[in-house]
């Protein structure tokens, strides 16, 4: 290799992984770290990387590696990414299981969405905050390619953020500065060999089409395009955070306030960004829906997007559309976990095992039972009646047996957590009543 190439190589070979998190931080002292590694360069080398950071820090690296079932070779391969990691000090390493059938269609969407939930699920369920996923700069340039074909405004031009909350997480890409070759430099100076997916090269898949398009030239056209674009969605997103944390209030009935006069002088960007994240805290949604005609906000109460809109004492409140959540689905008794997207339930273990057990929500039919048969008193219920009907509850048969949050029977527990954050900064404090929306100066 001619001494030009060895120095670029070199060079390349050079991570700086401390100064990839700074500005992804603050971290915990320890620091304590999920990482999703499939075993490929990219994942692998972040999930070294960070080993090494981790291990300087006294922390905590937690490996998560996921069987999506879908190839024979893949347990074979998420046990290689636990020998791996298992013998490294400071880390721990554990296979999440995709089971179930799969979709005969749409099978890349599924599988990453089965894929995040996994993920954050696992880190819900152990304490731990932060999660760090392996998209590279050639990720980002494909992202906004797909987006840019697709007809996306600025917002998806802006491409995949550095720091995003994801369902009571926050999700972190060090690497998306960092090009692939970088990487695989990086790997090949220590010796370190990595595993190829073979549908990284199926061609059915858009991703791997726009992949081997793209040249050295327009993906960096695309990454300026992202940077551009980015700088401006942190500014707006920061601004709507600051605007929900002196104005907003989520409260443990599962619905948003926020202050009309705040919402009316701000910027109209601003205030669409803060709204679509109200929106997206309440309904659960992946996608916010368009905002069009909602220009005249104090106006008459709509629902959009499977919330219910309006204005009460000079304050917007944003509550769950009751008919827009799915009708009651069969539980066991014990079963805990997400609902409608805002709330974590648990079923006591000690009702009686002949009833036929259904989560869903309170509605109409809940609220005569609460007044009728448990005596509920509606007329000075400091939870507004549109909130009510979409709380969940637990029901056996016809008749309503639970619903904490109206201190209705026994059976069930609910605590708010919304699937996505109100900001995509800063944080919401999950107790007190009224929880407060918090973001940091500046954002």
């Amino acid at each position: 290799m001619p001494a030009a190439e060895r120095r670029a190589a070199a060079a390349m070979a050079e991570l700086d992984i401390a100064a990839l998190l700074a500005p992804l931080g603050p971290f915990e002292r320890p620091p304590a770290i999920a990482v999703a590694v499939s075993g490929g360069s990219d994942s692998l080398g972040l999930g070294l990387l960070l080993a090494e950071w981790v291990g300087a820090h006294s922390g905590r690296l937690h490996v998560l590696t996921v069987d999506h079932g879908l190839r024979p070779e893949a347990a074979g391969e998420c046990a290689r990414v636990v020998e791996i990691f298992a013998a490294i000090p400071g880390c721990s390493a554990h296979i999440l299981r995709w089971q179930g059938d799969k979709p005969a269609h749409g099978l890349q969407a599924a599988a990453r969405d089965a894929r995040y939930r996994l993920l954050t699920d696992w880190c819900r369920a152990n304490g731990i905050l932060q999660l760090a996923v392996a998209h590279t700069a050639d990720d980002q340039a494909e992202t906004v390619a797909m987006r840019e074909a697709h007809g996306s405004g600025a917002a998806g031009l802006a491409g995949m953020p550095a720091v995003r909350p994801e369902q009571g997480v926050r999700l972190l890409r060090p690497l998306l500065p960092v090009a692939r070759a970088s990487i695989r430099a990086w790997l090949e100076a220590r010796g370190q060999s990595w595993i190829d997916d073979p549908s990284n090269t199926l061609t059915k898949f858009e991703r791997i089409r726009v992949r081997q398009s793209l040249d050295a030239e327009r993906s960096a056209r695309l990454l300026s395009v992202a940077s551009q674009n980015g700088s401006t969605r942190n500014e707006r997103e920061g601004a709507a955070a600051r605007l929900l944390a002196g104005a907003g209030q989520i409260h443990d009935a599962g619905y948003i306030s926020v202050a009309l006069g705040s919402l009316v002088e701000a910027e109209p960007d601003v205030r669409a960004t803060a709204l679509r994240h109200v929106m997206l805290a309440v309904n659960g949604h992946d996608y916010a829906p368009s905002l069009a005609g909602l220009e005249d906000l104090p106006g008459a109460a709509r629902t959009l997007g499977g919330c219910l809109l309006e204005v009460q004492r000079g304050r917007l409140l944003v509550f769950r559309e009751a008919a827009a959540i799915g009708a009651p689905v069969a539980v066991t008794l014990g079963w805990s976990g997400a609902w409608d997207g805002r709330f974590a339930l648990q079923v006591a273990s000690d009702l009686d095992p002949a009833g036929d057990w259904a989560i869903g929500p309170l509605g109409e039919r809940g609220v005569r039972e609460a007044v009728d048969r448990f005596g509920m008193r509606l007329k000075r219920h400091p939870v507004p009646l549109p909130a009510r009907l979409a709380l969940p509850a637990l029901w056996r048969g016809e008749h309503l047996a639970a619903q904490p949050h109206l201190h209705l029977g026994q059976g069930l527990a609910a605590h708010l957590q919304p699937r996505h954050t109100v900001t995509t900064c800063g944080f919401t404090v999950a107790a007190g009543r009224p929880h407060t929306i918090y973001s940091p100066v500046p954002c």
